[in-house]
């Protein structure tokens, strides 16, 4: 199946892409958040109340998952970054924080883990019970270098995420992809808009993992394709692919049946 780069310039959509709204001033939107470095950004994409529900989200993610990522690697930030990093760390059963230096805080990606979309295996989605997470040593000292280096019983960090704001996360990401790439056209009727805004809870019916051979490669920071099968949209998703992040895959659903058959459809020779 051909697979659809992302084009690099900004598109200007002129309408909402949650709600379709053209009312009032509409923002920027950025597929990838600002605070992941984020770049395919769509013009008057947004309106404000829509805004409002996936800032809080990603608001959410980039907080609980990712803090210290985005602090030692410098990311993007409306605060300068702290020049040190809390660090828990435990013995004899008492646990008590330090503050480590950037250059020298053991730094871990989280990567939340979910089985494959219902919507492509068929099966029911098993939503936040599946949902598992990996840790990817990308730099600084290990945790058990510094458990030795400290003579503790536990080196760590504290995490606590929500995986239904993670899945909205990567809707989100997904979804103006597909825009992005596609113009609004194709997915006015796309149903990863109800879970992006809240309306569906079920997002292990429509983003799960990647299960295929490698689409995009380990190089760059973030990473998307987009595919077809049939008429239905598909974004294969990798944030921080540079340090072997595994892919995600998004469904985004049927496109609008005139689109699909128009001279528009990049497929058409599928």
């Amino acid at each position: 199946m051909a697979l659809l780069p992302i084009p690099k310039n900004g598109r200007d959509i002129g309408a909402c892409i949650y709600c379709g709204s053209t009312a009032g001033r509409l923002q920027r939107e950025h597929a990838v958040p600002a605070g992941l470095n984020g770049t395919w950004t769509l013009l008057r994409a947004s309106c404000a109340a829509c805004a409002d529900i996936t800032h809080r989200f990603e608001r959410d993610t980039l907080k609980s998952l990712w803090p210290m990522l985005r602090a030692v690697l410098a990311l993007r930030a409306h605060k300068p970054h702290p020049a040190t990093l809390p660090l828990v760390i435990e013995k004899n059963g008492v646990s008590e924080t330090i503050q480590v230096a950037r250059d020298q805080f053991p730094l871990y990606l989280p990567v939340p883990v979910f089985p494959a979309p219902g919507y492509v295996t068929g099966q029911r989605s098993p939503g936040r019970a599946a949902t598992t997470i990996e840790f990817l040593h990308i730099a600084g000292p290990s945790f058990h270098e510094l458990q030795q280096r400290h003579a503790v019983d536990f080196v760590g960090a504290r995490l606590n995420f929500a995986p239904e704001h993670f899945a909205r996360t990567l809707a989100k990401i997904a979804y103006c992809i597909g825009v992005y790439a596609l113009g609004l056209s194709p997915l006015r009727n796309s149903p990863i808009r109800a879970l992006i805004l809240g309306a569906d809870r079920d997002f292990g019916l429509w983003v799960g993992r990647w299960n295929g051979e490698e689409i995009n490669p380990a190089q760059g920071l973030h990473a998307a394709m987009v595919r077809a099968s049939g008429t239905d949209i598909h974004v294969i998703l990798r944030l921080f692919a540079q340090f072997g992040a595994p892919e995600y895959h998004v469904v985004l659903g049927a496109a609008d049946p005139e689109f699909a058959n128009s001279d528009a459809w990049p497929w058409k020779d599928e």
